[in-house]
């Protein structure tokens, strides 16, 4: 157990707030927002170290594994208890939408985000913005997209992303049906000579992946994941010739036999190309399909 667990642990023993229930269930959060940290890279010596930035850096990661906006309120609260009992309240935004995350009993927020390029052409590693031109292009994981190797990934008429880059170990296939998505590997093979990756050879991914934060949140680029979220409703678009019921398109209840089966086929498709195998998170991404 780190100094940071164990910190917790003891701050959890000194403060029994709620019932037994919540009290264990905050303890075990807590310990796993612990273990994320570490796994970010972020090695905190006690609770008292906590900031801002690694609350952002933890509800990017939340993001980036597609947990429900249920999920991370639950988080989010045990993360403000965390901050009140170290006497930092303010390290924690009071409002859940900050970190786009909808309210209980609001309608599913659309996370999807347009890329505005006076933001990326601010930031300074030239790696970084090729990352966050793939998550925009192909909806990749902000990991997947740090970890591409342009030399083993492309293909004529889609990208092969190996089973080492992507979440769960579940190699995948996405498709290349526009000439934007031709000219970011173009770029990116320029950029990455030989075997490399988008990970300078120099660095971690660990490394990495704190400049990748601090160089997107410095520029205003907050939750790069929304990029992954407007992949999806441009390919349901694309797929079905209308928007998704997210974007303003029609609900499940409005639609006649064939746009039906066409939302079906589109879910079944833009789930394989995230990377999912449940057909019900396209509803994160698209609105609900019931």
């Amino acid at each position: 157990m780190d100094d940071l667990t164990m910190d917790l642990v003891r701050l959890c023993q000194r403060n029994r707030d709620g019932s037994y229930g919540t009290q264990n269930n905050r303890r075990r959060g807590l310990a796993a927002m612990a273990n994320d940290l570490t796994d970010l890279g972020y090695k905190l010596p006690s609770a008292g170290s906590l900031k801002p930035k690694h609350v952002e850096a933890l509800v990017e990661r939340w993001h980036d594994s597609d947990t429900s906006d249920a999920s991370i309120r639950n988080r989010l609260t045990w993360l403000r208890w965390w901050a009140e009992k170290i006497n930092k309240v303010n390290v924690v935004n009071r409002d859940n939408a900050a970190y786009g995350v909808a309210e209980r009993g609001d309608v599913t927020r659309n996370r999807a985000q347009t890329l505005d390029h006076a933001k990326l052409n601010s930031i300074e590693c030239p790696h970084i913005k090729a990352s966050v031109l793939l998550q925009v292009a192909f909806g990749l994981r902000r990991e997947e997209a740090m970890k591409f190797q342009p030399q083993a990934a492309a293909r004529a008429d889609h990208i092969a992303l190996q089973a080492s880059w992507t979440k769960g170990g579940r190699a995948r296939t996405v498709p290349v049906t526009t000439l934007e998505q031709r000219h970011v590997l173009e770029h990116i093979m320029r950029l990455v000579p030989g075997n490399g990756s988008l990970i300078p050879a120099q660095m971690s991914y660990v490394e990495q992946l704190k400049r990748f934060e601090y160089q997107t949140l410095k520029v205003g680029l907050r939750n790069t994941h929304g990029f992954r979220h407007a992949y999806a409703q441009q390919r349901y678009a694309t797929l079905t010739g209308q928007p998704c019921p997210l974007a303003g398109g029609k609900r499940w209840a409005d639609m006649g036999g064939n746009e039906r089966a066409a939302d079906r086929a589109a879910r079944h498709r833009i789930s394989a190309e995230l990377g999912h195998g449940r057909l019900k998170i396209t509803d994160t991404y698209l609105g609900s399909a019931f």
